[in-house]
């Protein structure tokens, strides 16, 4: 046990003399010297050391509390000097005054057990009163270190004369948890008791920022004082209110600031929600709007916070000025600005409104717009807005330079073709044979060019860099491409990583490089392109990993897998097909194997449906894909009933990229009963039962970059349709259909589509009438709106009724200008044309028809708009047509609704 115990006090004294040398001693009393003599240590022999080591603790521990403490070998040799062995309170107080200090510091160390008793005599050198008396007991030689600790906290009361605080409480608080104050503040006890003390710890209470008064109180308690903060909590918010918000929604300004019912009411927490309300203000154009506030307090400590706001008028761009512009146009500058000055319809389309964090964009934006047309040395300064009464003003100054034509085109360094066959790959070069001036986006994007280049013939890690070499005397800027192509690189392996449900073939089979193929990037984009329109994948990406051997890489796959699966239910309606509920069940990735199962069902007003569905797109991972579809209709049409029952078979064949082809088989049975008096009469000539049997080719073309939203690129299908003849049932006829749709982005996100349809039916060689089902008859939202849907029809030879056309044409002009990004919300005003024509007469024919005049270029006419919504019931269209032309003696308005998944 000695040997233990002696050991711990070793580690003790070893830890505290260390931390001793590392502290700052705080300046709590640096008039007060104090000399340490011996302690008797009243312990076993293995703690004798301590009669050293003692008085040295306790003197650290008194510097680190910041006193003025003697030196123990000076203490040691004043002792030898006038021989005192045992210390009294006379020889005390005389060593003290022979080493200038204004006390002195002696006792005992006893140790009982594991008791460990520390007494202390603290005295005064000018003071003849008995010796200030110190006393601490603690269990165990552990805790010798604590105990000096608080030895040295009592004996700064004695030496200082100071309080020291033994106690520290809050009162007052009703809401907020007093040990929340007690945490935040920077008085403890055992601190001594100082003006700067109480005000710091004042100052940290009212910074919490809960509180309209604080005081503070000190009373006398044993081993001290008790500081005690009295607190008068602020009112807590029971409601907030906006007064004066016109432009921007009451709701959307509490939603932003921080300040929230139950919290207080906090200075510096309000300002910064006035600052928020402001910065809403200046967003939507009131940039000279005011915010303040007002509390209505009650008396049960509630309260009402309200933001006041004077909006002011709402400040447009009044005007932008490109100073400086002077050999381009500014107007011309002006149209590649996103900020834009106030117009005659600004307060529907928001323009004029100054939207600061273009301003940055905007000045990069003409910079760009000056580099693209020859000015290569142009600067565009920080961009100066000036906010008036009357709205704002916006200068970009500009710097303009000379301005260069475009010279000669160059390549140098690593070349894999020659000059001529490397000068098909950019387009820059263009600008030189038509005289015109440099530019340097095309030149940047021929970079992209040359790299695309040497990466389909394998150079994976090819550098391009472009240096431009101008003549200030003749204008003329020439590029000079500098090319490192590097190691040509192959394929190793193709890793895939994240495909827990899909197979590894579904993706190798979509991927365009495989192990052992030479690199290119033509392929690496195409692979991340088809992998991503499996629709299989959250995310993709395909990236490349060195393996150590230059030649070679391996292609990391790495993919995050999405549900495929679906299952749905709704109600909806249609002019045509009025109301009706359905249900789907499907998956697109059966088995992980990248079938697709599809069983939906409509039960209606004038439609039931059922339909089973099944595709597999590669065939033992061929390039062949089949499908199959077995479908039950039952459908309630304005003038008879159609009843059918029927099967498709698909087989379909990629032709690169983007083409495909398709062949398909179908037969149906159905019946065309309960025939109208009104009817058409090729309707009631076909009343009865058929039985169809059709073989289709359809060749498609697909480039669009986006299938649910495009906004680029277009969709060609061709087909031809043989039905009876040959391959037996009752119909018989030969029809072709083609249709595009074109996408292209105009500005503001807004996208031109156009849509065009064609089509042309004949008897088959074994002769025979047209089917009526198979005849065009167009109106209605999917042909031409403004016209009932298949009311454009053509008229027997004699007047004397409709029939459906043998020809037909149709095409949509839209403009699609997205309103919500986030709902998916879309308003298309659009202009519709078409027409139908009989055996006889031509596309295009303006025919006489229901006593009427053909319309001009023998087109019906109409001009609208369509709202839509990918709402979660389906689809939503909503669309107002109106026609030009007369149907019918009258020009028709009609309004057709449409919500839900019909098939």
């Amino acid at each position: 046990m000695r040997v233990r115990a002696c050991g711990v006090a070793f580690l003790v004294l070893f830890f505290v003399s260390f931390m001793a040398s590392v502290s700052m001693a705080a300046p709590v009393g640096d008039d007060v010297r104090v000399a340490v003599l011996p302690f008797d240590v009243h312990a076993g022999d293995d703690l004798a050391y301590l009669n050293e080591s003692l008085p040295e603790l306790l003197s650290d521990k008194l510097a680190e509390a910041g006193f003025d403490v003697v030196p123990q070998a000076d203490v040691k040799k004043m002792l030898e000097e006038r021989g005192v062995a045992n210390v009294s309170d006379k020889s005390a107080r005389e060593i003290a005054l022979a080493l200038g200090a204004g006390f002195s510091v002696y006792g005992t160390l006893n140790q009982i057990g594991e008791t460990i008793s520390l007494d202390a005599r603290i005295v005064d050198a000018f003071d003849d009163e008995p010796a200030y008396k110190a006393t601490v007991n603690k269990q165990g030689l552990i805790n010798l270190l604590p105990a000096v600790d608080d030895l040295v906290v009592q004996m700064r009361s004695g030496l200082l004369r100071q309080d020291v605080v033994a106690e520290v409480d809050v009162e007052g608080t009703k809401v907020l948890d007093k040990e929340v104050v007690l945490m935040r503040l920077p008085l403890d006890k055992g601190d001594l008791i100082t003006a700067k003390a109480i005000n710091t710890a004042l100052k940290s209470v009212y910074e919490l920022g809960y509180f309209d008064n604080v005081k503070v109180k000190v009373s006398d308690v044993s081993g001290g004082k008790r500081v005690v903060f009295e607190v008068v909590e602020k009112p807590r918010i029971q409601a907030i209110g906006v007064v004066g918000s016109d432009a921007i929604d009451s709701e959307d300004i509490i939603e932003a600031i921080s300040t929230k019912k139950g919290g207080v009411v906090n200075p510096r927490v309000l300002a910064d929600d006035i600052n928020t309300i402001r910065e809403m203000y200046r967003k939507e154009g009131y940039y000279k709007a005011k915010v303040s506030h007002e509390i209505e307090t009650g008396e049960s400590g509630q309260a009402r916070l309200n933001f006041v706001i004077d909006e002011g008028n709402k400040l447009y761009i009044q005007e932008i000025v490109i100073d400086g512009a002077k050999q381009i146009d500014p107007d011309d500058v002006k149209d590649q600005l996103a900020l834009q000055e106030r117009g005659f319809l600004s307060f529907i389309t928001n323009s004029g409104v100054l939207k600061e964090e273009f301003l940055e964009r905007d000045t990069a934006a003409i910079m760009a717009y000056y580099n693209n047309h020859g000015f290569i040395e142009a600067r565009v300064g920080r961009p100066e807005v000036d906010i008036k009464d009357d709205g704002i003003y916006v200068t970009f100054r500009v710097w303009e330079g000379e301005r260069y034509k475009m010279g000669t085109v160059g390549f140098r360094g690593d070349l894999i073709d020659d000059n001529a066959t490397l000068l098909d790959v950019v387009s820059v070069d263009q600008l030189h044979e038509d005289d015109d001036y440099f530019n340097r986006s095309i030149a940047q994007e021929d970079i992209k060019h040359i790299t695309e280049y040497y990466n389909n013939a394998g150079y994976a890690y090819t550098d391009v860099s472009m240096k431009l070499n101008d003549n200030p005397e003749t204008k003329v800027v020439d590029v000079m491409y500098t090319i490192s192509k590097h190691q040509k690189v192959h394929i190793r392996r193709v890793l895939l990583e994240g495909n827990i449900t899909t197979r590894d073939n579904v993706i190798l089979r979509a991927m365009r490089l495989a192990d052992g193929d030479q690199f290119s990037g033509t392929k690496l984009n195409m692979s991340t392109r088809k992998l991503d329109r499996l629709g299989y994948f959250e995310s993709v990406n395909v990236t490349p990993v060195q393996t150590g051997n230059p030649d070679e890489m391996d292609l990391l796959v790495k993919v995050k897998e999405k549900p495929t699966g679906n299952f749905g239910g709704g109600v909806g309606y249609s002019t045509f097909d009025g109301a009706f509920i359905g249900a789907n069940i499907g998956e697109k990735n059966l088995f992980g194997k990248g079938y697709s199962l599809n069983l939906a069902a409509q039960l209606g007003e004038k439609k039931t449906a059922f339909d089973l569905g099944f595709y597999n797109p590669m065939v033992y991972d061929s390039n062949l894909g089949f499908g199959a579809r077995a479908y039950n209709k039952q459908q309630d049409l304005d003038d008879y009933e159609r009843d059918s029952v029927g099967s498709t078979f698909r087989l379909h064949y990629p032709l690169g990229n983007y083409t495909s082809v398709d062949g398909e088989y179908a037969i149906e049975h159905y019946e065309i009963h309960d025939v109208s008096s009104d009817a058409d009469s090729d309707i009631k000539d076909d009343e009865g039962t058929h039985l169809l049997s059709s073989l289709a080719l359809k060749l498609k073309r697909d480039t669009l970059d986006n299938r649910e939203y495009p906004t680029s690129g277009y969709v060609w299908t061709g087909k031809m349709t043989y039905g009876g003849g040959l391959i037996g049932g009752t119909d018989n006829f030969v029809k072709y259909t083609m249709k595009t749709d074109y996408y292209q982005d105009l500005f503001w996100k807004t996208v031109f589509h156009w849509k065009g349809f064609v089509g042309f039916v004949h008897e088959n060689i074994d002769g025979g009438e047209i089917p009526s089902d198979q005849r065009f008859k167009l109106g209605g939202i999917d042909s031409v709106r403004g016209y009932s849907k298949r009311k454009i029809v053509a008229m027997k030879s004699d007047g004397s009724d409709k029939i459906g056309g043998d020809k037909a044409f149709y095409t949509n002009l839209e403009v699609i200008i997205p309103v919500s990004d986030d709902w998916g919300i879309q308003f298309v005003p659009f202009f519709d044309l078409g027409n139908v024509w009989k055996e006889g007469e031509f596309w295009f024919d303006s025919v006489e028809r229901f006593n009427e005049d053909g319309p001009d270029f023998g087109l019906y006419k109409s001009v609208g708009a369509e709202v839509r919504w990918n709402s979660p019931l389906g689809p939503l269209r909503v669309s107002y047509g109106m026609g030009l032309d007369d149907l019918y003696d009258s020009k028709e308005q009609v309004f057709d609704f449409s919500v839900g998944q019909t098939f």
